[in-house]
């Protein structure tokens, strides 16, 4: 393996772990919901970055099954992609906090 491929494959790890991280945030807030007091209030939220989450997810799965040395601009230009992902992870870990974390 080249040395941009493991660079690739590097990128790709990362986004699958905040992914994840994502995935727990969501769990953890949907647990919360059911029996919150407010829950009608914070549906539509969840289910806004619920979607935000899914549109990473199938940009990272487009990734996943490309040639490595075919993502190495992509990966480049990922900046903005990566805010996202923090926006988001941050955005969860707010509706955490109002629902008790």
């Amino acid at each position: 393996m080249g040395k941009i491929d493991a660079l690739a494959e590097q990128h790709l790890r990362l986004y699958q772990s905040r992914l994840r991280h994502l995935d727990e945030l969501i769990e953890k807030s949907r647990t919360r919901l059911k029996n919150h007091s407010e829950r009608e209030i914070h549906e539509a939220p969840l289910s806004n970055m619920v979607e935000r989450r899914d549109e990473l997810a199938l940009k990272l799965r487009d990734w996943e099954m490309k040639d490595p040395t075919d993502l190495t601009e992509e990966i480049q230009k990922a900046g903005p992609i990566m805010a996202v992902w923090d926006v988001l992870a941050a955005d969860l870990e707010r509706l955490l906090e109002k629902l008790g974390m």
